[in-house]
C-alpha cells in the first residue's frame, strides 16, 4: 500500500476475517454486476433492469471497484464503486451544484454500494467501508461523498456523515434513476479523532486493528496534482490503465506513476 502523510494511526491488533476485500479484477466484473442487479432489484427494479452488465465507470481511471469474496467457496459477499474527481466530475454532480467549500478540493464519491443479506452483511459493509477510508487516506482525499437514498441513508449518518446542505433534504440522482438521495460528505483524515471522540462502536474495529485481509495494493496511484473539475463538465471516463501492486516507500510522489495498461 502506498505512503499517506495523513494514515498515522497503528493498529494495536490483527484480526482475520472469513472473506477478503479487493480491488476487482477486470474478469470479475460481470459478477459484480450481476449482484447489483439482484441487490438493487428489491428496492429500485428500474434501475435494477440497468445494471446486468459492468459499466463504463468499471473501466475507468480514477475508479476503483471494490470486492469481499468469503474465503469459503469464492462467492461475492458485497461491492462498492469509488469515482475521484481527477478527471470527471463526480457522479452526484449532475444532479446537484456542491457548496463553494468542496470547489478545488479531492474528491470521491461511493457509488454501487451492494451487500448480500445474512449474518455477516454488517461486517461486510465495515470491512469495505474500512477499505474505502484507508482508500481516501493513501489518495489524500479531502472528502468522502455519497448520495443515499431513504432509509440507507442512516447508515452513514451512524458513520457520522454530514449534509452538505440543508440537513435530511433528498434531491433526485441522475445516476440512480431520479431516486431522491441525501448528499452526504465525511473527511476521512479527521475520522479517527471524531470517531475517538464519540467513542464509536467501530472505532477499534477501523482505527486499532489490523485486517490483512484487506488488501488494496491493486488501486492506481492518484497521489499528484488533480485538476478537480467542477460540475457541468463533460463526463469522459478514460479506457482503464492498471498499476502493478507497489512496493511501500517513504518518497512523496509529486506526478503520475507510470501506467501500464
Amino acid at each position: 500500500m502506498f505512503p499517506s502523510a495523513r494514515s498515522t494511526h497503528i493498529a494495536s491488533n490483527e484480526e482475520v476475517l472469513p472473506f477478503r476485500v479487493e480491488i476487482v479484477a477486470r474478469r470479475a466484473l460481470q459478477e459484480v454486476a450481476t449482484l447489483r442487479a439482484q441487490t438493487y432489484g428489491k428496492h429500485l427494479p428500474d434501475l435494477a433492469a440497468q445494471l446486468g452488465q459492468p459499466e463504463p465507470a468499471d473501466f475507468s481511471r480514477g475508479c476503483e471497484v471494490f470486492a469481499a469474496r468469503s474465503k469459503l467457496d469464492g462467492s461475492l459477499l458485497g461491492t462498492l464503486r469509488t469515482h475521484a474527481n481527477v478527471y470527471n466530475p463526480l457522479p452526484l454532480q449532475a444532479s446537484i451544484e456542491l457548496p463553494h467549500r468542496f470547489r478545488g478540493t479531492r474528491m470521491v464519491e461511493t457509488t454501487r454500494l451492494c451487500v448480500k443479506g445474512g449474518l455477516g452483511a454488517s461486517t461486510v459493509r465495515n470491512a469495505l467501508f474500512k477499505a474505502m477510508h484507508q482508500y481516501c487516506l493513501d489518495q489524500n482525499v479531502d472528502w468522502m461523498v455519497v448520495a443515499a437514498r431513504r432509509h440507507v441513508d442512516r447508515i452513514h449518518d451512524s458513520l457520522l456523515f454530514e449534509d452538505v446542505k440543508e440537513p435530511r433534504v433528498y434531491y433526485p440522482m441522475a445516476h440512480a434513476g431520479g431516486v431522491p438521495h441525501r448528499v452526504l460528505s465525511f473527511s476521512p483524515s479527521n475520522a479517527e479523532q471524531l470517531w475517538r471522540t464519540h467513542q464509536h462502536p467501530l472505532y477499534s474495529f477501523i482505527f486499532e486493528t489490523h485486517h490483512p485481509d484487506i488488501d488494496i495494493s491493486r488501486a492506481q496511484d492518484l497521489n499528484y496534482e488533480w485538476q478537480c473539475p467542477d460540475g457541468g463538465a463533460t463526463v469522459t471516463y478514460l479506457p482503464e490503465r492498471r498499476l502493478m501492486p507497489r512496493q511501500p516507500t517513504n518518497t512523496a510522489v509529486s506526478q503520475p506513476m507510470a501506467l501500464r495498461a
